[in-house]
């Protein structure tokens, strides 16, 4: 089964900002969600318990997602971005929130 990428209005704008070299990683990243779904990355805790996170530690990116309907079909990309000071799961929590 392949997932379908959605992205909120954030990560786009994210995806849109990597440079070329990045962008080689994180389509591979993308590639993995499309073919694994949630058995992708591993599972984050607290206020994102639902979301799962898959590193580039290479560049030092974190792709944050999560299921949207019990259809297992849709993959919704919260956040991306460094880790540093834990901004882009705080960013994620903003998102998600509304």
């Amino acid at each position: 089964m392949v997932y379908e990428l959605q992205f909120t209005e954030h990560s786009l704008k994210e995806e849109r900002s990597l440079d070329g070299n990045e962008r080689v990683f994180v389509d591979k990243a993308f590639q993995r969600i499309k073919e694994r779904g949630m058995g992708a990355g591993r599972p984050l805790k607290g206020d994102l318990k639902h979301c799962r996170k898959l590193k580039i530690k290479k560049h030092g990116l974190r792709i944050v997602f999560r299921q949207i309907d019990n259809k297992i079909e849709i993959i919704e990309i919260a956040a991306m971005g460094k880790r540093s000071n834990s901004e882009v799961y705080n960013n994620a929590i903003k998102r998600l929130k509304g």
